[in-house]
Protein backbone atom coordinates (compact mmCIF):
# COMPACT_ATOMS: atom_id res chain seq x y z
CA UNK A 1 0.00 0.00 0.00
CA UNK A 2 1.60 3.38 -1.31
CA UNK A 3 0.58 6.62 0.94
CA UNK A 4 1.51 10.11 -1.24
CA UNK A 5 3.10 12.42 1.43
CA UNK A 6 3.99 14.52 -1.27
CA UNK A 7 1.95 17.77 0.24
CA UNK A 8 3.30 16.91 3.52
CA UNK A 9 5.74 19.77 3.17
CA UNK A 10 3.61 22.21 1.21
CA UNK A 11 0.77 21.52 4.14
CA UNK A 12 3.13 22.71 7.05
CA UNK A 13 4.24 25.90 5.49
CA UNK A 14 0.72 26.70 5.30
CA UNK A 15 -0.84 29.35 8.15
CA UNK A 16 -3.43 27.46 10.34
CA UNK A 17 -5.89 29.70 9.11
CA UNK A 18 -5.97 28.61 5.44
CA UNK A 19 -7.51 25.38 6.83
CA UNK A 20 -10.85 24.70 8.23
CA UNK A 21 -11.87 24.01 11.55
CA UNK A 22 -12.42 20.00 12.28
CA UNK A 23 -15.74 20.64 13.31
CA UNK A 24 -17.25 22.52 10.35
CA UNK A 25 -19.70 19.97 8.17
CA UNK A 26 -18.88 19.86 4.75
CA UNK A 27 -22.03 20.68 2.98
CA UNK A 28 -22.74 18.29 -0.01
CA UNK A 29 -21.95 20.41 -3.71
CA UNK A 30 -24.69 21.57 -5.61
CA UNK A 31 -26.13 19.09 -8.07
CA UNK A 32 -24.73 20.52 -11.63
CA UNK A 33 -21.11 20.64 -10.24
CA UNK A 34 -19.42 17.20 -10.63
CA UNK A 35 -16.02 18.08 -9.64
CA UNK A 36 -14.48 15.18 -7.88
CA UNK A 37 -14.68 15.36 -3.68
CA UNK A 38 -11.91 17.66 -2.27
CA UNK A 39 -9.91 15.84 -0.05
CA UNK A 40 -9.46 16.93 3.72
CA UNK A 41 -6.66 15.63 5.51
CA UNK A 42 -8.52 16.13 9.28
CA UNK A 43 -5.23 14.99 10.71
CA UNK A 44 -3.05 17.45 9.45
CA UNK A 45 -5.73 19.83 10.49
CA UNK A 46 -5.92 18.58 13.77
CA UNK A 47 -2.54 18.80 14.41
CA UNK A 48 -2.15 22.03 13.32
CA UNK A 49 -4.26 22.94 15.64
CA UNK A 50 -2.95 21.42 18.11
CA UNK A 51 0.47 22.49 17.68
CA UNK A 52 -0.60 26.13 17.73
CA UNK A 53 -2.48 25.77 20.93
CA UNK A 54 0.91 24.59 22.08
CA UNK A 55 3.05 26.72 20.98
CA UNK A 56 0.99 30.20 20.91
CA UNK A 57 1.19 33.23 19.83
CA UNK A 58 4.83 33.62 18.77
CA UNK A 59 4.37 37.75 17.77
CA UNK A 60 3.37 37.78 21.21
CA UNK A 61 6.63 36.62 22.44
CA UNK A 62 9.61 38.94 23.82
CA UNK A 63 12.95 38.89 22.18
CA UNK A 64 15.10 37.65 24.96
CA UNK A 65 18.68 39.17 25.20
CA UNK A 66 21.35 37.23 24.82
CA UNK A 67 22.91 36.61 28.65
CA UNK A 68 26.77 36.17 30.04
CA UNK A 69 27.56 32.69 30.34
CA UNK A 70 27.69 31.53 33.95
CA UNK A 71 30.63 29.84 34.00
CA UNK A 72 33.49 31.13 33.16
CA UNK A 73 35.52 30.89 29.65
CA UNK A 74 38.83 30.17 31.87
CA UNK A 75 36.83 27.43 34.34
CA UNK A 76 38.40 24.40 34.42
CA UNK A 77 36.84 20.62 34.61
CA UNK A 78 38.86 20.57 38.49
CA UNK A 79 37.47 23.77 39.68
CA UNK A 80 33.44 22.86 38.99
CA UNK A 81 34.13 19.26 40.56
CA UNK A 82 35.83 20.47 43.33
CA UNK A 83 33.54 22.86 44.87
CA UNK A 84 30.63 21.56 47.27
CA UNK A 85 28.94 25.03 46.47
CA UNK A 86 25.99 25.51 44.26
CA UNK A 87 26.25 27.93 41.37
CA UNK A 88 24.94 31.34 41.84
CA UNK A 89 22.31 30.46 39.62
CA UNK A 90 21.18 27.45 36.88
CA UNK A 91 23.49 26.53 33.80
CA UNK A 92 21.37 26.38 30.94
CA UNK A 93 22.07 22.82 29.42
CA UNK A 94 22.78 24.54 26.43
CA UNK A 95 26.10 26.05 27.70
CA UNK A 96 26.76 23.41 29.93
CA UNK A 97 27.05 20.82 26.71
CA UNK A 98 29.34 23.50 25.21
CA UNK A 99 31.47 23.13 27.89
CA UNK A 100 31.61 19.64 28.22
CA UNK A 101 32.30 19.49 25.03
CA UNK A 102 35.05 21.76 24.92
CA UNK A 103 36.93 20.04 27.66
CA UNK A 104 36.29 16.57 25.91
CA UNK A 105 38.14 17.90 22.90
CA UNK A 106 40.83 19.25 24.84
CA UNK A 107 40.98 15.61 26.66
CA UNK A 108 41.05 14.24 23.23
CA UNK A 109 37.75 12.30 24.36
CA UNK A 110 35.39 13.64 21.92
CA UNK A 111 36.17 13.87 18.13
Amino acid sequence: MEVDTGNSCFIEKLPVERFTSTRETKKPPPENNKSPPVFVNHAAIAWHENRQRWVGDVSRRSERMPKDPIISWSTTYEELLSTTEPFSEPIPLTEMVDFLVDIWHDEGLFD
